[in-house]
């Protein structure tokens, strides 16, 4: 990330998913914009509080379901679909 990006960097997003962890100062978003490709969706990784995004990358579309079942096991919690 060359710059310090916030939440509201994605707020022109489509938002499909959203986890938090019970006592994480971190909330991950599952996200696409549709634009260059609607089959890549965006993971983003944010600290709650300032919307300082920690992470973001790309997975595939197909790969949405897998993706939330192993933030499952870490601990998160599916708080919005």
């Amino acid at each position: 990330m060359s710059k310090e990006e916030n939440i509201s960097d994605f707020k022109n997003y489509k938002k499909l998913h959203k986890l938090t962890k019970p006592r994480s100062p971190l909330v991950i978003e599952i996200m696409t914009d549709d634009f260059p490709s609607e089959w890549l969706t965006t993971v983003i990784t944010y600290k709650a509080k300032s919307g300082q995004v920690t992470d973001h990358h790309l997975i595939l579309q197909n790969e949405i379901k897998d993706r939330i079942e192993w933030y499952k096991r870490s601990g998160y919690i599916l708080t919005e679909t």
